[in-house]
């Protein structure tokens, strides 16, 4: 397991957390997925899974299914994937994420998180308001300068 805990401490993510944290998370082996080249991580507008995921190697992309051509974003190791849906459970998927080589990601749903105490799962949320908040003002920033 020391490779996922090595994998895991080089995100910034999981600074917050204490190593006997990330052991816990390292140690629940059901949390962590390897996707293939071409593998769908996260399907546009499913509302079935609102699994949280985080990148802990490899890449990704983001697209729409209505124009799979466009690339939206590119997604490395550390990037955050799904919070919106996690967060608010049953929410639709906004886009689709797909791997682009081999990529190693953690995967949380709300059963795995319910087996951590509440202060753990405290923190886990508010890492990913702090990673919603840094989106909005990026998203602020952006739309100030198209707007001149």
């Amino acid at each position: 397991m020391g490779t996922i805990l090595d994998m895991m401490e080089a995100i910034p993510f999981f600074g917050p957390f204490t190593h006997q944290e990330k052991r816990l998370l390292a140690d629940s082996g059901h949390c962590f997925e390897l996707y293939k080249d071409g593998d769908v991580i996260i399907q546009d507008g499913d509302t079935r899974d609102s699994s949280l995921f985080i990148i802990l190697s490899g890449a990704a992309f983001v697209r729409k299914d209505d124009h799979p051509e466009h690339i939206i974003a590119y997604l490395e190791t550390g990037s955050i994937i799904g919070e919106a849906a996690f967060l608010v459970g049953g929410r639709r998927r906004m886009a689709s994420v797909v791997a682009e080589g081999s990529v190693n990601v953690f995967r949380l749903d709300h059963a795995a998180l319910a087996q951590f105490d509440c202060p753990f799962q405290l923190k886990l949320t508010q890492q990913l308001v702090v990673i919603i908040v840094e989106r909005l003002e990026k998203m602020n920033e952006a739309l100030s300068e198209l707007m001149g």
